[in-house]
């Protein structure tokens, strides 16, 4: 039997200031870096330790996993950083106001902006500076599989054969892994993961603070699920 752990970074500045954030590269609030912590101790609590973890590429997610690790004292664990865990690219809606884009658009285009499966942001033109093809930690990857902005289903289509070739084949050895990712990187893993529609996911939701733990059997089947915050109080919202 394997464990994988889920859990999303910790509030980034961009959360706080409620914009769209996707590949850009933001930091981690004071908030959270306590959130990241919290979720260690709560991880600890529960006698979980991880020979191997992943994360994107992207600082708020490597930082909440670095931050997790040393609340569990685990300075062995393998890390592997991949930009397949990247978050959803929101496209030319990266770094527009969550509230203000109201201005610009009706509530029927943004409900599909943010929770359509199936519908992409306005794409990146190619000297649009938030373009991936023009930052240097994706120099190395070929822009024919860089995205200009992501659909969910995009996103789906890009996490879940990682997450099958490279994460599952890692918990053959090393049997607990934890994953440190982005709210829609993990909504799609839960998609896979729980069997859910097309439809059903768009009311899916992985706040900050929460955690989830899967059982799964040899062949990569879910035995057991159980979600828990590192706070029972948190009431985090909607904060995609």
């Amino acid at each position: 039997m394997y464990t994988l752990v889920l859990v999303r970074h910790g509030e980034s500045e961009w959360n706080k200031k409620k914009l769209f954030t996707g590949w850009s590269d933001v930091n981690l609030t004071d908030n959270g870096i306590f959130d990241a912590k919290m979720i260690g101790r709560k991880l600890k609590s529960q006698d979980l330790c991880f020979d191997i973890a992943f994360t994107s590429v992207l600082k708020r997610a490597g930082m909440t996993l670095e931050l997790i690790l040393e609340e569990l004292n685990n300075d062995q664990t393998k890390i592997i950083k991949s930009w397949k865990l990247n978050e959803r690219n929101y496209g030319k809606l990266q770094g527009k106001s969550k509230v203000g884009i109201l201005e610009e658009l009706d509530l029927k285009e943004i409900h599909a902006f943010r929770r359509g499966y199936y519908t992409r942001p306005p794409q990146l033109d190619d000297d649009d500076p938030r373009n991936p093809i023009n930052d240097p930690k994706y120099s190395h990857i070929s822009k024919d599989l860089l995205t200009r902005g992501e659909s969910l289903e995009d996103t789906y289509n890009r996490v879940i054969p990682f997450l099958k070739e490279k994460i599952y084949e890692k918990l053959k050895t090393h049997k607990n892994a934890i994953i440190v990712s982005h709210g829609n990187t993990l909504r799609v893993i839960l998609k896979y993961l729980d069997n859910l529609s097309d439809t059903e996911i768009e009311g899916v939701e992985f706040p900050i603070g929460k955690i989830i733990i899967y059982k799964l059997d040899e062949n990569f089947k879910v035995i057991n699920r159980e979600y828990s915050f590192y706070d029972d109080n948190l009431k985090y919202g909607e904060d995609l």
